[in-house]
């Protein structure tokens, strides 16, 4: 019976040792595996305060942007409308003659039309070339050919004598003029001051046969009526313009001759 006990006992023992073995390792896993969780955590946990503070900063940096912007506001204001003026007057302004382009030409032929459609006023257009151009671009190269339309350019912006009047340039070597509340023989005589004007410069023009740099023009004035276009006025200058080129160019032409 004794040694039945004994027996006993020492496979307790053993079975108390193997699973004591056990439940060390066991343990010493979960000692290692929160270990781990506890370093993972204070690198979280130093990410997250390096995070916060970058967050700080950049509110403490947005805070003064706005308080600057605020402080300076009306600055700003009065600056961003000034390059707005700028790129505005840029993209209505031809870059080689300095008169309007085609853009500010045709907003601002609707205006006056629908203006003097209300007021029962006149509006009167010019529209004009360079005769010979292309013999001149030859015989002279494109860049006098350019130095030649900037200079009509200037003929141009000195024959309109009013603030309301508009030089524009229409494309290539043809030009345009709005003269608002102008019959038909103010706008005879503003033509006839643009020949003037291109004779007393004498620019020599061989492949011309007048020598010299000459327009041809077509000169209409009439009265808008409400509810229509000026579509019909520029063509029906546009046809004047080319009945002048037909008739030898070097002079203009109105509805009456």
């Amino acid at each position: 019976m004794l040694e039945q006990d004994n027996s006993d006992l020492d496979i307790a023992l053993t079975t108390a040792i193997e699973h004591g073995d056990a439940i060390e390792n066991e343990l010493a896993a979960i000692n290692d595996r929160l270990r781990g969780e506890v370093a993972e955590r204070m690198r979280a946990e130093s990410r997250l305060e390096k995070l916060l503070v970058a967050l700080s900063q950049q509110k403490s940096d947005l805070e003064i942007l706005v308080s600057t912007i605020t402080e300076h506001s009306d600055e700003i204001d009065a600056e961003w409308l000034r390059r707005y003026a700028q790129v505005e007057e840029l993209s209505r302004t031809d870059g080689l003659t300095g008169i309007a382009n085609r853009r500010a030409f045709d907003d601002i032929l609707l205006h006056e039309w629908l203006r003097a459609a209300r007021g029962g006023s006149p509006l009167a257009v010019v529209m004009l070339d360079v005769d010979f151009f292309k013999n001149f671009n030859d015989h002279y190269g494109h860049q006098a050919g350019d130095a030649c339309l900037a200079e009509l350019g200037q003929v141009l912006q000195r024959a309109c004598r009013r603030p309301v009047d508009l030089p524009a340039r229409y494309g290539g070597e043809e030009f345009t003029l709005i003269l608002p509340d102008t019959d038909q023989d103010g706008a005879n005589s503003v033509a006839d001051a643009i020949r003037l004007d291109l004779a007393g410069l004498a620019m020599p023009h061989e492949g011309s046969p007048y020598g010299v740099v000459t327009v041809s023009m077509g000169v209409l004035s009439r009265l808008p009526v409400r509810g229509t276009d000026p579509a019909e006025l520029l063509a029906d200058a546009d046809a004047l313009l080319y009945a002048a080129k037909r008739e030898g160019r070097n002079t203009y032409r109105t509805p009456t001759g």
